[in-house]
């Protein structure tokens, strides 16, 4: 009887042993998703901007505003002046989700506060000393400011012409990178979001299965881009390519251009479609 209490002792404490230290030892997955989403601090005050983005000298039309082209601020509120005169000011807001997972694209994944812009200059230098590459006069420098709790960092680049040719410049394409998801935001923003793509999908796949009922539907991940045009009208494009097998381009797609003005709530359709290689 001694020599069974004496397993079932040891039998129990074990076992306690192993619960206590797998309480103690985060799950794998966790620990994964944590890292990957890291929670940055935030102003406490909502009104502060975090993150703005500018376009300065260079050859273009007089600027009508000379607020930012892009800014955020910490309560999600996005906002892009209208700068030339066409179209008019555009405000979102986006989620707090939303927020931390631009954040982590910025510093953790193309490391914004690390950039160091004499280093790259440098670097840039190099590579036009070894080798002619071409250089485009006249464009605008680039501005990016981000600004939150332990992470503060003002950017200028001057423009490089032909971002391609510097490839081996890691830090220069990170912040290519980083403006190119800028520009994809203020793209979104403009057709009024995630939720307002979703809503230009309604007529857009209405009118779709009306002249190509065969066709599958566009989605929000084939929204390509918008823009303001001459006329103030924002000019959406929501386009899918076919692809072959091995995911090249077929040459078939399913493009719809979407206009969309103040004045009206029903937005001008236009589809091109291209079933056929």
């Amino acid at each position: 009887m001694l020599v069974l209490s004496t397993r079932v002792t040891i039998s129990v404490v074990i076992t306690l042993g192993v619960l206590f230290l797998s309480s103690m030892l985060p799950c794998a997955s966790v620990t994964a998703r944590d890292a990957k989403q890291i929670d940055y601090k935030l102003p406490d005050d909502g009104n502060e901007v975090i993150f703005l983005y500018d376009e300065q000298n260079g050859f273009t039309p007089p600027r009508k505003s000379q607020r930012p082209v892009f800014l955020l601020r910490a309560d999600g509120s996005i906002e892009m002046p209208s700068l030339y005169g066409k179209g008019h000011d555009i405000k979102a807001k986006i989620s707090a989700v939303e927020i931390q997972e631009f954040l982590h694209f910025v510093i953790a994944e193309n490391r914004f506060v690390q950039f160091d812009a004499s280093t790259v200059q440098g670097q840039i230098e190099e590579l036009r000393k070894k080798r002619q590459i071409p250089q485009v006069a006249d464009l605008p420098d680039s501005v990016f400011e981000l600004n939150i709790p332990g992470h503060s960092h003002i950017v200028r680049q001057e423009a490089v012409g032909m971002p391609s040719e510097y490839r081996e410049v890691t830090a220069l394409q990170q912040l290519l990178t980083i403006q190119r998801r800028v520009n994809k935001l203020m793209s979104e923003t403009r057709a009024g979001g995630k939720e307002g793509i979703k809503k230009l999908l309604g007529p857009v796949n209405q009118k779709l299965k009306a002249e190509y009922p065969d066709v599958a539907p566009l989605a929000v991940a084939d929204f390509s881009g918008a823009y303001v045009r001459q006329d103030g009208m924002i000019s959406a494009t929501i386009s899918r390519p076919g692809r072959k097998a091995d995911g090249k381009p077929n040459g078939t797609y399913v493009n719809a251009v979407v206009l969309i003005s103040e004045s009206s709530d029903v937005p001008s359709i236009t589809l091109r479609v291209k079933l056929k290689p």
